[in-house]
């Protein structure tokens, strides 16, 4: 490597460096030129906008407006010429694609003040950013019917969109297979037990989830025509003798970003004890989860990685999503065999068929 070349690359490490070092002050200015509407402003001119014209249309002093598009501009987020600021493509992303949306949203609403405990989070296996909600509170799931309205609009934004598109190909992946019964363990709303029972129109389901958690799906206006071919079973999963006792057979068990919800132990005594279950009616156990090292692109596998810090801060302070390996060693030891794996589905999640 040349001078010149070692110079070139310190200088865009020394860049990447400072983007990090300033990372909270560019997420914030951006929160708040969207939540003011200065990006909408942008965004909704044929042509680009002087300080006054964005200072008039936005509801915003100058001094405000210069110090955001000042942030903005080297953020990449705006671009300027002739002294007329204009969205970037960065910035296009970040108010019309629903990815980023929900992204931002999830970030900027459930996890920024939570961030903060970090530290402690990580030396003590507790969700200590849970403080800022309440302080009583030791996992989030019992308590997002708890959750400000924003930040439950947030949450569940989140967690539908990643979800949604995945719940439908597997259910595609799954249409030659007989389905009479099945469960959704970890089921949460309902979301996709009304996908599948769209797709299977004989089918029965059972929702196995926290009493809390079953009280939200029948409360779920989506699934008012579907309630009676839905059963629930109300169990606590950290509860080391909680087991299932179905007497219906079973066609298929199906878990659906549950799993990431628990520490590495948990999860197998969790498996193991579904094992037996499954291996009482000889039905498959479908896993979908984002797992960190199977994403489309770098972008795909930056968010996943990023987002296992909420399980760290708010959701347990024990789990994380998966990579491949640690998954397979989940499993493994759980005395399952893995069938067949098919990735990526939706957005980027990957489905695991075992038995």
């Amino acid at each position: 490597m040349t001078l010149n070349e070692h110079k070139k690359e310190l200088l865009n490490a020394y860049e990447e460096a400072q983007k990090i070092a300033f990372a909270p002050f560019i997420f914030q200015a951006t929160a708040t030129a969207k939540e003011t509407g200065l990006l909408d402003t942008l965004g909704q001119s044929d042509t680009g906008l002087n300080i006054e014209e964005l200072a008039q249309k936005s509801g915003l002093t100058l001094y405000a407006v210069r110090i955001l598009t000042d942030i903005l501009l080297t953020a990449k987020v705006i671009k300027k010429e002739n002294q007329k600021y204009s969205l970037s493509l960065v910035g296009q992303c970040l108010i019309y694609d629903r990815m980023t949306e929900v992204n931002f949203d999830f970030t900027h609403h459930v996890n920024y003040k939570a961030l903060s405990h970090t530290t402690e989070a990580l030396k003590t296996g507790r969700p200590c950013g849970l403080q800022e909600f309440d302080r009583s509170w030791s996992t989030i799931y019992p308590h997002l019917k708890d959750l400000p309205e924003e930040v439950q609009k947030a949450w569940f934004a989140f967690d539908h969109f990643h979800s949604d598109s995945a719940d439908q190909a597997a259910i595609d992946l799954l249409k030659n297979r007989e389905i009479r019964y099945f469960l959704d363990i970890g089921g949460n709303t309902g979301r996709f037990i009304h996908k599948a029972l769209l797709n299977w129109t004989k089918a029965r389901a059972c929702l196995v989830d926290l009493p809390q958690q079953i009280s939200l799906m029948r409360a779920n206006t989506e699934l008012k025509a579907f309630q009676d071919r839905i059963d629930d079973y109300p169990i606590d999963w950290l509860n080391d003798e909680a087991s299932l006792h179905i007497d219906t057979d079973i066609d298929l068990i199906w878990m659906s970003q549950f799993l990431d919800c628990f520490s590495h132990s948990q999860a197998v005594s969790i498996l193991k004890r579904v094992h037996l279950l499954s291996r009482k009616y000889a039905c498959p156990i479908a896993i979908l989860e984002p797992i960190v090292d199977k994403q489309r692109n770098a972008a795909a596998t930056l968010s996943v990685a990023s987002c296992s810090l909420y399980f760290s801060c708010l959701a347990n302070g024990n789990s994380k999503f998966f990579s491949s390996d640690e998954l397979k060693s989940i499993i493994d030891e759980a005395g399952l065999i893995i069938d067949s794996v098919h990735e990526p589905l939706g957005v980027g999640h990957s489905l695991y068929l075992c038995r």
